[in-house]
């Protein structure tokens, strides 16, 4: 009951903070990061998140996103199943943005990112 208790206190914490910083709509260092992380076309973090696609079938997503990018943000489950949580956390560490934030910034970058020349 009490970890419920402090869970929901930091959630809503991580809400309020989000606000105040302009973390939900600010994801130009997220942007950066990301950048880095998916690298040129060889490298692991681009392969990296091809074989994660594959193996959570949705290569055909990750390969439309390439063909044709969209603005349409993709659900935060999508964003889970394609990178892995440590890297998402570390995102979250390099950016300052909560965890939250962080899942948020990517979903709506992530159909941008995945096209990247290289």
């Amino acid at each position: 009951m009490a970890k419920a208790a402090t869970d929901q206190i930091g959630q809503t914490a991580d809400k309020v903070a989000d606000v105040l910083t302009g973390a939900r709509t600010d994801t130009s260092g997220l942007m950066s990061a990301v950048i880095a992380y998916m690298g040129d076309a060889g490298s692991p973090g681009r392969r990296d998140l091809h074989d994660r696609a594959r193996r959570a079938g949705l290569e055909a997503q990750v390969t439309q996103w390439e063909n044709h990018p969209t603005n349409t943000p993709v659900g935060e489950d999508v964003v889970t199943r394609l990178i892995p949580a440590p890297v998402i956390d570390r995102f979250s560490a390099e950016t300052g943005l909560s965890h939250n934030a962080t899942i948020k910034g990517l979903s709506d970058l992530l159909p941008h990112l995945s096209r990247l020349d290289g």
